[in-house]
Protein backbone atom coordinates (compact mmCIF):
# COMPACT_ATOMS: atom_id res chain seq x y z
CA UNK A 1 0.00 0.00 0.00
CA UNK A 2 0.96 3.16 -1.01
CA UNK A 3 0.81 5.98 1.95
CA UNK A 4 1.04 10.08 0.56
CA UNK A 5 2.10 12.35 2.09
CA UNK A 6 -0.09 15.44 4.07
CA UNK A 7 0.51 18.16 1.08
CA UNK A 8 -0.64 16.02 -1.54
CA UNK A 9 -3.69 15.03 -0.04
CA UNK A 10 -4.50 18.39 1.14
CA UNK A 11 -3.83 19.75 -2.58
CA UNK A 12 -6.24 16.77 -4.02
CA UNK A 13 -8.70 17.42 -1.57
CA UNK A 14 -8.82 20.95 -2.01
CA UNK A 15 -9.17 21.27 -5.80
CA UNK A 16 -12.38 18.54 -5.21
CA UNK A 17 -13.88 21.09 -2.86
CA UNK A 18 -13.48 24.13 -5.45
CA UNK A 19 -14.64 21.61 -8.47
CA UNK A 20 -17.39 20.95 -6.52
CA UNK A 21 -18.39 24.48 -5.39
CA UNK A 22 -17.81 26.11 -8.46
CA UNK A 23 -21.52 27.23 -10.24
CA UNK A 24 -22.23 29.59 -13.10
CA UNK A 25 -22.88 33.14 -12.74
CA UNK A 26 -27.06 32.44 -13.04
CA UNK A 27 -27.34 29.80 -10.25
CA UNK A 28 -28.55 30.56 -7.72
CA UNK A 29 -28.64 28.50 -3.87
CA UNK A 30 -31.51 26.10 -3.70
CA UNK A 31 -33.45 27.79 -0.46
CA UNK A 32 -33.62 24.76 1.92
CA UNK A 33 -29.94 24.79 1.31
CA UNK A 34 -27.75 24.91 5.11
CA UNK A 35 -25.54 27.55 5.68
CA UNK A 36 -21.96 26.01 4.85
CA UNK A 37 -19.51 25.24 8.06
CA UNK A 38 -16.07 24.71 7.76
CA UNK A 39 -15.31 21.42 9.26
CA UNK A 40 -11.77 19.65 9.57
CA UNK A 41 -11.42 15.96 9.37
CA UNK A 42 -8.02 14.04 10.56
CA UNK A 43 -7.79 10.64 9.28
CA UNK A 44 -4.70 8.25 8.42
CA UNK A 45 -3.83 7.68 4.46
CA UNK A 46 -5.28 3.88 4.44
CA UNK A 47 -7.24 2.25 1.93
CA UNK A 48 -10.81 2.34 4.21
CA UNK A 49 -10.76 6.40 4.52
CA UNK A 50 -11.20 7.03 0.78
CA UNK A 51 -14.61 7.08 2.28
CA UNK A 52 -14.24 10.61 3.34
CA UNK A 53 -12.72 12.42 -0.04
CA UNK A 54 -15.69 10.11 -1.99
CA UNK A 55 -18.34 12.05 0.54
CA UNK A 56 -16.78 15.08 -0.79
CA UNK A 57 -16.67 14.50 -4.34
CA UNK A 58 -20.14 13.01 -4.35
CA UNK A 59 -21.42 16.14 -2.58
CA UNK A 60 -22.34 14.70 0.52
CA UNK A 61 -20.79 16.92 2.30
CA UNK A 62 -21.89 19.32 1.04
CA UNK A 63 -25.58 18.36 1.59
CA UNK A 64 -25.24 18.86 4.93
CA UNK A 65 -23.61 22.06 4.75
CA UNK A 66 -20.21 21.10 5.88
CA UNK A 67 -16.97 22.54 4.00
CA UNK A 68 -14.72 19.50 4.52
CA UNK A 69 -11.00 20.22 4.32
CA UNK A 70 -8.96 16.85 5.03
CA UNK A 71 -5.80 16.40 7.18
CA UNK A 72 -3.63 13.25 7.41
CA UNK A 73 -1.94 11.95 10.47
CA UNK A 74 -0.26 8.78 11.59
CA UNK A 75 -2.66 7.73 13.59
CA UNK A 76 -5.73 9.04 15.71
CA UNK A 77 -3.52 9.09 18.64
CA UNK A 78 -1.27 11.44 16.93
CA UNK A 79 -4.04 13.70 15.87
CA UNK A 80 -4.98 14.25 19.38
CA UNK A 81 -3.28 17.75 20.06
CA UNK A 82 -4.64 19.20 16.88
CA UNK A 83 -8.12 18.17 17.97
CA UNK A 84 -7.86 19.87 21.50
CA UNK A 85 -6.18 22.84 20.21
CA UNK A 86 -9.24 23.06 17.66
CA UNK A 87 -7.10 22.38 14.28
CA UNK A 88 -8.88 19.44 13.64
CA UNK A 89 -12.70 19.29 14.74
CA UNK A 90 -13.08 15.44 14.09
CA UNK A 91 -10.52 12.30 13.99
CA UNK A 92 -11.13 9.05 12.92
CA UNK A 93 -8.63 6.43 14.44
CA UNK A 94 -8.30 3.59 16.34
CA UNK A 95 -11.01 2.91 19.28
CA UNK A 96 -8.44 1.39 21.63
CA UNK A 97 -5.98 4.65 21.35
CA UNK A 98 -8.91 6.64 21.94
CA UNK A 99 -9.83 4.18 25.03
CA UNK A 100 -6.17 4.62 26.63
CA UNK A 101 -6.56 8.43 25.75
CA UNK A 102 -9.60 9.12 27.74
CA UNK A 103 -8.00 7.15 30.69
CA UNK A 104 -5.10 9.92 30.76
CA UNK A 105 -7.73 12.79 31.26
CA UNK A 106 -8.50 13.43 28.00
CA UNK A 107 -12.07 14.34 27.29
CA UNK A 108 -12.76 12.64 23.85
CA UNK A 109 -16.38 11.63 22.84
CA UNK A 110 -17.16 8.99 20.24
CA UNK A 111 -19.71 10.73 17.77
CA UNK A 112 -19.87 8.03 15.00
CA UNK A 113 -19.29 4.31 14.04
CA UNK A 114 -16.90 4.28 10.53
CA UNK A 115 -15.78 0.86 9.94
CA UNK A 116 -15.61 -2.96 11.28
CA UNK A 117 -14.61 -6.24 10.78
CA UNK A 118 -16.29 -8.55 9.66
CA UNK A 119 -18.18 -11.05 12.76
CA UNK A 120 -16.77 -14.22 10.45
CA UNK A 121 -14.82 -15.55 7.06
CA UNK A 122 -12.23 -13.59 5.84
CA UNK A 123 -11.25 -10.98 8.02
CA UNK A 124 -9.60 -7.00 7.37
CA UNK A 125 -6.45 -8.35 9.28
CA UNK A 126 -5.00 -11.54 10.80
CA UNK A 127 -2.42 -13.52 12.00
CA UNK A 128 0.19 -15.40 9.65
CA UNK A 129 2.86 -17.96 10.42
CA UNK A 130 4.92 -20.02 8.29
CA UNK A 131 3.91 -22.98 6.52
CA UNK A 132 6.01 -25.45 8.47
CA UNK A 133 5.68 -24.04 11.95
CA UNK A 134 4.05 -25.71 14.45
CA UNK A 135 1.81 -23.07 15.79
CA UNK A 136 -1.78 -24.79 14.54
CA UNK A 137 -3.63 -23.08 17.37
CA UNK A 138 -3.57 -19.78 19.09
CA UNK A 139 -2.62 -21.64 22.25
CA UNK A 140 -0.01 -22.44 20.51
CA UNK A 141 1.51 -19.02 20.12
CA UNK A 142 2.53 -19.42 24.12
CA UNK A 143 6.52 -18.70 24.27
CA UNK A 144 6.63 -17.36 20.26
CA UNK A 145 6.90 -13.86 19.33
CA UNK A 146 4.45 -11.90 17.16
CA UNK A 147 4.87 -8.51 15.44
CA UNK A 148 2.79 -5.81 15.69
CA UNK A 149 2.42 -2.55 14.29
CA UNK A 150 2.11 -1.10 17.93
CA UNK A 151 2.28 -2.60 21.31
CA UNK A 152 -0.26 -2.39 23.69
CA UNK A 153 -2.71 -1.45 21.26
CA UNK A 154 -5.80 -3.54 19.37
CA UNK A 155 -3.09 -6.11 17.87
CA UNK A 156 -1.68 -7.60 21.35
CA UNK A 157 -5.10 -7.28 23.07
CA UNK A 158 -7.47 -9.05 20.72
CA UNK A 159 -4.37 -11.73 20.26
CA UNK A 160 -3.89 -12.13 23.77
CA UNK A 161 -7.61 -12.99 24.13
CA UNK A 162 -7.44 -15.08 21.32
CA UNK A 163 -4.98 -17.31 23.25
CA UNK A 164 -6.94 -17.31 26.64
CA UNK A 165 -9.99 -18.24 24.97
CA UNK A 166 -8.28 -21.46 23.39
CA UNK A 167 -6.48 -22.08 27.10
CA UNK A 168 -3.01 -20.58 26.23
CA UNK A 169 -0.85 -18.65 28.61
CA UNK A 170 -1.48 -14.70 27.18
CA UNK A 171 1.08 -13.53 29.22
CA UNK A 172 3.70 -16.16 27.53
CA UNK A 173 3.46 -14.37 24.24
CA UNK A 174 5.74 -11.59 23.11
CA UNK A 175 4.75 -8.60 21.09
CA UNK A 176 7.74 -6.84 18.81
CA UNK A 177 6.52 -3.73 17.37
CA UNK A 178 7.19 -3.71 13.66
CA UNK A 179 6.22 -1.95 10.54
CA UNK A 180 3.07 -3.61 8.08
CA UNK A 181 5.76 -3.53 5.18
CA UNK A 182 8.52 -5.22 7.11
CA UNK A 183 6.71 -7.90 8.58
CA UNK A 184 6.88 -11.17 6.09
CA UNK A 185 10.51 -10.34 5.78
CA UNK A 186 11.82 -10.52 9.62
CA UNK A 187 9.06 -13.69 9.95
CA UNK A 188 11.17 -14.88 7.10
CA UNK A 189 14.44 -14.21 8.79
CA UNK A 190 13.29 -15.87 11.96
CA UNK A 191 13.52 -12.98 14.26
CA UNK A 192 9.44 -13.43 15.14
CA UNK A 193 7.18 -16.10 14.85
CA UNK A 194 3.98 -14.85 13.56
CA UNK A 195 2.68 -11.17 12.01
CA UNK A 196 -0.38 -9.63 12.77
CA UNK A 197 -0.96 -7.67 9.28
CA UNK A 198 -3.44 -5.57 7.54
CA UNK A 199 -4.52 -5.72 4.15
CA UNK A 200 -3.58 -5.54 0.84
CA UNK A 201 -0.22 -7.29 3.00
CA UNK A 202 -2.37 -10.18 4.51
CA UNK A 203 -3.21 -11.21 1.11
CA UNK A 204 0.27 -11.37 0.06
CA UNK A 205 1.23 -13.10 2.59
CA UNK A 206 -0.67 -15.88 2.53
CA UNK A 207 -0.94 -16.42 -0.76
CA UNK A 208 3.23 -17.19 -0.42
CA UNK A 209 3.52 -20.63 -0.12
CA UNK A 210 5.44 -20.20 2.45
CA UNK A 211 2.92 -18.67 5.04
CA UNK A 212 -0.77 -19.76 5.90
CA UNK A 213 -3.08 -17.57 8.40
CA UNK A 214 -3.46 -18.72 11.86
CA UNK A 215 -6.75 -16.89 12.29
CA UNK A 216 -8.24 -13.15 12.89
CA UNK A 217 -8.31 -11.89 16.07
CA UNK A 218 -10.61 -9.33 15.45
CA UNK A 219 -13.69 -11.67 15.36
CA UNK A 220 -12.77 -12.81 19.29
CA UNK A 221 -15.01 -9.53 19.29
CA UNK A 222 -18.08 -9.38 17.01
CA UNK A 223 -17.97 -6.49 14.79
CA UNK A 224 -14.71 -4.80 16.65
CA UNK A 225 -14.69 -1.27 15.07
CA UNK A 226 -11.17 -1.14 13.11
CA UNK A 227 -11.71 2.77 13.18
CA UNK A 228 -14.35 4.82 14.94
CA UNK A 229 -15.07 8.92 15.05
CA UNK A 230 -14.53 11.14 17.41
CA UNK A 231 -14.34 14.93 18.67
CA UNK A 232 -13.56 16.42 21.53
CA UNK A 233 -15.91 17.76 24.34
CA UNK A 234 -15.57 21.43 23.80
CA UNK A 235 -16.16 21.16 20.44
CA UNK A 236 -19.40 20.08 21.33
CA UNK A 237 -20.36 22.46 23.78
CA UNK A 238 -19.37 25.16 21.27
CA UNK A 239 -21.00 23.58 17.86
CA UNK A 240 -22.83 21.41 18.38
CA UNK A 241 -24.70 21.99 15.55
CA UNK A 242 -21.39 20.93 13.08
CA UNK A 243 -21.03 17.66 15.26
CA UNK A 244 -24.70 16.67 14.34
CA UNK A 245 -24.21 17.62 10.87
CA UNK A 246 -21.57 15.24 10.35
CA UNK A 247 -22.90 12.60 12.06
CA UNK A 248 -25.92 13.12 9.66
CA UNK A 249 -23.67 13.37 6.29
CA UNK A 250 -21.69 10.22 7.82
CA UNK A 251 -24.74 8.52 8.47
CA UNK A 252 -25.60 8.83 4.29
CA UNK A 253 -21.80 8.56 3.05
CA UNK A 254 -21.16 5.29 4.56
CA UNK A 255 -24.67 4.18 3.36
CA UNK A 256 -24.12 5.28 -0.48
CA UNK A 257 -20.21 3.92 0.19
CA UNK A 258 -20.99 0.25 0.77
CA UNK A 259 -23.74 0.67 -2.22
CA UNK A 260 -21.75 1.80 -4.74
CA UNK A 261 -19.48 -1.03 -5.27
CA UNK A 262 -17.33 0.50 -8.94
CA UNK A 263 -17.76 4.31 -6.80
CA UNK A 264 -15.80 3.06 -4.50
CA UNK A 265 -13.38 1.33 -5.53
CA UNK A 266 -12.12 4.21 -7.59
CA UNK A 267 -12.05 6.56 -5.04
CA UNK A 268 -9.99 4.32 -3.17
CA UNK A 269 -7.56 3.58 -6.33
CA UNK A 270 -7.28 7.17 -6.25
CA UNK A 271 -6.70 7.98 -2.63
CA UNK A 272 -3.67 5.52 -2.16
CA UNK A 273 -2.54 5.82 -5.62
CA UNK A 274 -3.18 2.08 -6.59
CA UNK A 275 -4.18 -0.59 -9.13
CA UNK A 276 -7.64 -2.01 -8.85
CA UNK A 277 -6.53 -4.93 -7.27
CA UNK A 278 -5.36 -3.31 -4.23
CA UNK A 279 -7.60 -1.28 -3.90
CA UNK A 280 -10.23 -4.27 -3.85
CA UNK A 281 -8.45 -5.48 -0.85
CA UNK A 282 -7.88 -2.31 1.11
CA UNK A 283 -11.72 -2.24 1.59
CA UNK A 284 -14.16 -5.28 0.45
CA UNK A 285 -13.50 -6.86 3.82
CA UNK A 286 -14.45 -4.34 6.05
CA UNK A 287 -18.06 -3.37 6.99
CA UNK A 288 -18.60 0.57 6.97
CA UNK A 289 -21.42 1.39 9.21
CA UNK A 290 -22.06 4.93 10.74
CA UNK A 291 -24.32 3.79 14.14
CA UNK A 292 -21.81 3.99 17.37
CA UNK A 293 -20.71 0.42 17.67
CA UNK A 294 -21.08 0.84 21.55
CA UNK A 295 -21.40 -2.56 22.88
CA UNK A 296 -18.20 -3.83 20.51
CA UNK A 297 -16.33 -1.09 22.17
CA UNK A 298 -17.38 -1.98 25.57
CA UNK A 299 -16.29 -5.35 25.17
CA UNK A 300 -12.79 -4.07 23.75
CA UNK A 301 -12.63 -1.86 27.05
CA UNK A 302 -13.56 -5.23 29.02
CA UNK A 303 -10.43 -6.96 27.70
CA UNK A 304 -8.17 -4.19 27.66
CA UNK A 305 -8.72 -3.58 31.74
CA UNK A 306 -8.06 -7.01 31.70
CA UNK A 307 -4.75 -7.41 30.49
CA UNK A 308 -3.77 -3.76 32.17
CA UNK A 309 -3.57 -2.21 29.06
CA UNK A 310 -6.31 0.26 31.24
CA UNK A 311 -5.86 0.75 34.76
CA UNK A 312 -9.51 2.30 35.54
CA UNK A 313 -12.19 2.43 32.87
CA UNK A 314 -12.64 5.48 30.83
CA UNK A 315 -16.27 4.93 29.50
CA UNK A 316 -18.94 7.32 30.80
CA UNK A 317 -22.54 8.10 30.35
CA UNK A 318 -20.74 11.02 27.84
CA UNK A 319 -18.38 8.87 26.20
CA UNK A 320 -20.63 8.01 23.46
CA UNK A 321 -22.38 10.93 21.79
CA UNK A 322 -25.98 10.58 20.87
CA UNK A 323 -27.60 13.89 19.92
CA UNK A 324 -30.78 13.99 18.26
CA UNK A 325 -29.70 13.44 14.51
CA UNK A 326 -31.19 16.44 12.64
Amino acid sequence: MRIFNKTAVLAAVTSLIIMTGCSSDNDEPAEDSPEMMPLSVGIIPIGTMSAIPYGIEQGIFEEHGLDVTISTGGGGAAMLPALQSGDLDVVIGNAANLLQAVEQGIDMRVISGYSSSRPEGLDVNGVVVDSDSDIETWADLEGKSVAVNAVRGQGDVTIMESVAEDGGDPDAVSFVELAFPDMQAQMELGNVDAIWVPEPFLDTAVNDDGHRLLGHPNQIIPGLPTVVSFTDGATIEENAELISRYQAAMSDLLEQFMADESGKIEATMDFIEAPEEVAKLSIERDVFDAEIPEDAIRSLNEIMLKYGFLTEDPITDEFFYHPAVQ
